[in-house]
């Protein structure tokens, strides 16, 4: 079981990340995993991180699939591989209809198959075959990797039940966001029934989660932090879906019809008590390094703990809390 450093932080410059990654390291983490929406592409930071051979395993959880050939992200992965020493894994997902339709303006048409035909690519990419491929969304022919590179596990990330079992089947791991420790025995039940039927070992699958974190003696005020933060995210098909299928019907009705008015406010107001404490970790230090526990205890195999917090000093705080506790 690992402890890892989420990035980007928020409100942080980058050109501090490689010393907070540092400072996280000396507390006892020991990898950082990036990951990519609206803040900084996940290949420069963490190749700078990288550069500073710190000794810690690097990742990204996840990438979009539609938004880069297929020979792009095998060679940024290979990059990053051979920086690193080959400690990068390679986080592979489909996003939503905000990043892939309304910013990238690629169709979100048959996410599944996109991704299934993007992993197969990339992985034969990796393994250094000249690959040939006329897919429904990946076409490529010729392309061949420029060196030798150390193996580089896909992880595949997923929601509801059918990518979960996708991932089992086609992924070496598979990354998870915004559930809770409660529903991880749905959760990775459905991922290994996939690797089952891929006739592989589910207990050699690496399970990393973003896990969201807020130590706090106001759980009131950071709950409503929240809500304003994470009510887009329930608002998008995919999580709205996905919030639906953990439980949470009646939250997820008010912020697709709130969202329908354009009224943010009511929006945010929608997600319950019961959701925010569910989804996220608000709390006292102890309270908080006890529900990442859970994480852990629950079959999560890295934790990447992203402080719901401002700046660089804030965030260490609560890396610090969680790492007293936990290491």
């Amino acid at each position: 079981m690992t402890l890892a450093v989420s990035l980007p932080v928020t409100g942080m410059p980058l050109d501090e990340t490689v010393d907070y990654v540092r400072a996280c390291v000396d507390m006892g983490y020991e990898a950082a995993w990036g990951s990519e929406v609206a803040g900084p592409d996940f290949a420069s930071l963490l190749g700078a991180v990288a550069a500073a051979k710190l000794g810690i395993d690097l990742g990204v959880a996840v990438i979009p699939v539609q938004t880069r050939s297929a020979w792009l992200i095998a060679a940024t992965a290979a990059t990053l591989s051979q920086l690193s020493g080959g400690r990068f894994s390679l986080g592979l997902g489909t996003s939503s209809e905000l990043i892939v339709g309304q910013w990238s303006g690629v169709p979100f048409d048959k996410p599944l198959t996109q991704l299934r035909e993007t992993v197969e690519t990339v992985r034969a990419m990796l393994a250094g075959e000249r690959v040939n491929l006329d897919g429904d969304f990946v076409t490529t022919h010729g392309y061949k990797l420029f060196a030798d590179t150390p193996h580089v596990p896909l992880i595949v990330g997923a929601l509801n039940a059918a990518s979960l079992r996708q991932a089992g089947r086609i992924g070496d791991g598979v990354a998870l966001n915004q559930s809770a420790p409660e529903h991880l025995p749905m959760i990775l039940g459905e991922v290994r029934k996939g690797a089952e039927e891929a006739g592989k070992d589910f207990s050699a699958m690496p399970v990393v989660s973003r896990i969201f974190c807020m130590v706090t003696d106001n759980p009131a005020a950071g709950r409503e932090m929240v809500r304003h933060i994470f009510a887009p995210y329930a608002a998008t098909s995919v999580y709205n879906r996905f919030f639906r299928w953990l439980g949470f019907e009646d939250e997820m009705t008010g912020v697709a019809e709130a969202f329908g008015r354009k009224d943010r406010a009511a929006a945010a107001a929608s997600l319950s008590d019961a959701f925010v404490d569910a989804i996220y970790v608000i709390g006292s230090a102890d309270e908080v390094a006890a529900r990442v526990q859970a994480y852990l205890d629950g079959g999560v195999t890295v934790a990447a703990i992203q402080p719901l917090a401002f700046g660089r000093e804030d965030s260490l705080r609560t890396m610090q809390a969680i790492a007293t506790a936990l290491t």
